[in-house]
């Protein structure tokens, strides 16, 4: 499959756990300068998003807006990281201020549906919730049905999540390219993807618990000051304002250990998809605009 040609009818070839996750590692770490450009924009309006949703309060529809516009900055990241992925760091260069083009909007549209599946498979979980919480007393088989259902949604939505997810590496390269495509092409192969992602994330949510436990138990400090008598809410206050600095450093950790793992998560569902698919860039090193298997 090239950016020339219409996608293979079925997956060309199973895609390797650790050798995908190897070249997902090379791929992020050989690309640090390019990673800081395309991180810098979204994680500056992701930043903007959390701050208003702070004013938002019971305001449904501010609420809903503010829901859709959280995925722009991980449609900009995204679609920027896939195509550095898949087109190389010449073609797929990421830009500080990348223009919103027509791939933009369809990798926005298939992240707002795949989540509005998700919603509504979650949907039934909250009821269930809801009435074990209206119930009062809770008897046991209630609860265990219930943590059934969750175990059971929990595993759809995974499963879901890997067989719709090339669809993302397909539109972000310019591919005309579907969710029923993406279900082709991972037939037979979610275990592979889970164990694939699952390898290439271990390590670094294992630093990422390390480097907080450490910074936590040296930076974080309990203020001296706070009365016995005082409230939750007046012993939480001070605590922010005696570690005001620390916990800054803690977030801006957070966010550098964050970006690094959906970077190498989305590259290796791009690494995914083109050893599954065969995909290779169009010969002419641009993507086509009017032939079959390219989008505008």
């Amino acid at each position: 499959m090239s950016q020339s040609h219409s996608p293979p009818p079925s997956a060309v070839r199973k895609v390797p756990v650790f050798a995908t996750m190897r070249t997902a590692y090379a791929a992020v770490f050989s690309s640090l300068g390019p990673l800081v450009k395309a991180a810098a924009l979204p994680f500056m309006l992701s930043l903007v998003v959390a701050g208003l949703s702070l004013f938002s309060g019971d305001n449904a529809f501010l609420s809903l807006i503010l829901m859709v516009a959280g995925f722009v900055p991980y449609t900009l990241f995204g679609v920027a990281w896939h195509r550095l992925t898949l087109l190389g760091p010449v073609q797929g260069a990421p830009d500080v201020f990348p223009a919103w083009r027509h791939r933009h909007w369809r990798f926005l549209s298939y992240a707002i549906i795949v989540t509005g599946v998700f919603y509504l498979l979650w949907l039934p979980v909250v009821v269930s919730f809801g009435r074990l919480g209206q119930a009062g007393q809770v008897s046991g088989g209630a609860a265990g049905g219930t943590m059934l259902l969750v175990l059971a949604v929990t595993v759809l939505v995974i499963y879901l999540t890997l067989r719709l997810a090339f669809v993302f590496p397909a539109v972000a390269v310019d591919e005309t390219y579907t969710l029923r495509d993406s279900w082709a092409h991972t037939r037979g192969q979610v275990l592979r993807l889970f164990a694939t992602l699952a390898v290439t994330a271990l390590p670094m949510l294992l630093l990422f618990a390390i480097i907080s436990s450490v910074l936590a138990g040296s930076l974080l400090a309990q203020p001296q000051t706070v009365p016995p008598e005082a409230s939750q809410q007046e012993a939480m206050l001070a605590f922010l304002e005696a570690n005001a600095g620390p916990l800054v450093v803690l977030q801006i950790v957070n966010a550098v250990i964050s970006y690094i793992m959906i970077a190498l998560m989305v590259s290796a569902i791009s690494l995914a998809f083109r050893i599954a698919t065969g995909w290779v860039p169009a010969p002419t090193g641009g993507p086509p605009t009017t032939q079959a298997g390219g989008g505008s």
